[in-house]
C-alpha cells in the first residue's frame, strides 16, 4: 500500500511540488484576513482603508503576472515557484515588524510581487504534463493545494492569536515558509531539478502568446473579473459580518476556515466534475448557488452558519477551477505562460479592485450592501456564461 502511494508521489513529483509551493502562496494571501479586523482596532482603520491595504497586496501580486510570465517562460518552472515562495516568506517577516499603517502597507506591496509568479508559471507548467483527459484532474489538485494552504492558514493564525499578537503571528508564518522553501529546494534537487527543462517551443518562439480561440478567451476573462470582484469581496468584509453577528475577533479564523474547507472541496470537486458535465453547465450552477449562498449569509442564524459556510465556499471557488481547466484549451501550448500570464493578470487586477471598490460601499451604504450587491453582481456571470456556449 505505502510503496503504491510511494511511486504515484514520484511519478507526480513536479505536481507535487508545484502544489506545495501554490498551498504556501495561498495561505500566505488569506492569512491577513481574520487579521483585518484586529488590524482595524489597531490602526483605527475604516473599511475603506482595509479595502486599500488588501488591494495593496492583490494588485502588486497580479498586475506582473503578464510580465514576468514573458520573462520566465522557457526556464526551469520549479525554480521560479521557489523564488516566489522565498520572496513572500520574507516579506511577511518584514510586516510583522510594522508600528504604522503606512509601513504595513508599503511592505504589503513589496511582499505582494512574489505572487506573481505562481499561477501563471504552475498552472501552464502542469497543463503541459499532462494529457488533456487528465487536465482538469491535474489542475484540480493544484487548485486543491491553493485552498489546502487558505484553510491552513486561518487555523495557524486561531492557534497563534491566542499566544502573540497579530505582529508575531506574521512573523511567524514567514519564516514557517522559510522553513519550507528550504526544505522543497533539498528534496527537488535530489529528484533532480536541475535536469528539468522549461519549455524549449516557448523560449525558441516569436510569438508572445497565441490564442486558438479568441471568443472563448475574452468571454472567460469577463467570467474571471466578475468572479474574482467577488470572491476577493467576499472574504475581505465576511470577518466583518461575523463579528457584527456577535462573533469574537479569536473565532472569526475558525469561521474562515470553515468557508475554505467548502472552498477547497469546491476547487477539488469541480475539477472532476467539469471533465464530465462540461464547462458552461458547472458555470451557472455555481454562480446560480453563489448568489443564494451570499445573500442568505445577511439574514442566517449564527448558530446555522456553519453547513451555509461550507456550501457557500463550495460554490463560490468552484467556478474558478472551470475557468483556469478551460482556459487552457483557447491558448496555443508553446505560449500558454503568458497565455496564462494574461488571464491571470486581468483575474488577479479585478481581486484586487473588489476589496477597495466594496469597502467605499460599505463605508456610503453600510455593510449589508455589501453582501447584497456581491450577490446580485454574480448573477451577471450566467448569461455571460451561456453566450461563451457559442465559443466553446
Amino acid at each position: 500500500m505505502f510503496s503504491g502511494i510511494k511511486n504515484r508521489i514520484r511519478s507526480n513529483k513536479w505536481l507535487v511540488g508545484a502544489s506545495i509551493t501554490h498551498m504556501m502562496i495561498d495561505g500566505f494571501s488569506v492569512m491577513m484576513y481574520p487579521i483585518l479586523p484586529l488590524i482595524a482596532m489597531d490602526f483605527n482603520l475604516s473599511l475603506s482603508k482595509i479595502g486599500v491595504l488588501r488591494t495593496s497586496y492583490s494588485f502588486s501580486s497580479s498586475v506582473l503576472q503578464f510580465p514576468l510570465a514573458l520573462i520566465f517562460e522557457g526556464l526551469n518552472e520549479i525554480w521560479i515557484l521557489l523564488l516566489g515562495l522565498i520572496w513572500i516568506s520574507i516579506g511577511f517577516v518584514a510586516m510583522g515588524f510594522s508600528k504604522s499603517f503606512l509601513i504595513l502597507l508599503i511592505l504589503s506591496i513589496v511582499t505582494g510581487i512574489g505572487g506573481n509568479l505562481q499561477h501563471p508559471v504552475g498552472s501552464a507548467f502542469i497543463s503541459r504534463l499532462y494529457p488533456e483527459k487528465k487536465r482538469g484532474s491535474a489542475i484540480g489538485v493544484l487548485n486543491f493545494s491553493g485552498d489546502f494552504g487558505k484553510l491552513i492558514f486561518p487555523l495557524l493564525v486561531t492557534g497563534i492569536l491566542i499566544w502573540f499578537n497579530w505582529h508575531w503571528c506574521l512573523t511567524i508564518l514567514g519564516v514557517l515558509g522559510i522553513v519550507t522553501f528550504f526544505m522543497l529546494e533539498l528534496i527537488l534537487l535530489a529528484s533532480g531539478i536541475g535536469k528539468l527543462k522549461g519549455n524549449e517551443k516557448s523560449r525558441k518562439g516569436k510569438l508572445i502568446f497565441a490564442l486558438e480561440n479568441h471568443g472563448a478567451f475574452v468571454s472567460l476573462s469577463f467570467i474571471g473579473v466578475i468572479d474574482g470582484i467577488t470572491r476577493s469581496a467576499l472574504l475581505t468584509y465576511i470577518p466583518f459580518l461575523f463579528v457584527d453577528k456577535g462573533i469574537s475577533p479569536e473565532k472569526v479564523g475558525l469561521l474562515l476556515t470553515i468557508l475554505l474547507i467548502g472552498g477547497a472541496t469546491g476547487r477539488l470537486g469541480c475539477g472532476f466534475l467539469v471533465d464530465r458535465f462540461g464547462s458552461i453547465l458547472m458555470i451557472v450552477i455555481t454562480e446560480f448557488f453563489t448568489a443564494i449562498s451570499i445573500f442568505t449569509l445577511l439574514i442566517i442564524h449564527p448558530l446555522l452558519l456553519i453547513p451555509l459556510l461550507i456550501f457557500c465556499g463550495f460554490m463560490v471557488n468552484g467556478t474558478s477551477t472551470v475557468i483556469y481547466t478551460t482556459i487552457a484549451s483557447t491558448i496555443k501550448s508553446e505560449t500558454r505562460e503568458s497565455g496564462y500570464g494574461l488571464f491571470f493578470t486581468i483575474y488577479l487586477i479585478a481581486e484586487a479592485v473588489g476589496p477597495l471598490l466594496f469597502g467605499l460601499i460599505g463605508d456610503a451604504m453600510g455593510l449589508s450592501m455589501v453582501f447584497i450587491t456581491l450577490s446580485l453582481i454574480s448573477t451577471l456571470i450566467i448569461p455571460i456564461a451561456l453566450y461563451s456556449k457559442r465559443f466553446l
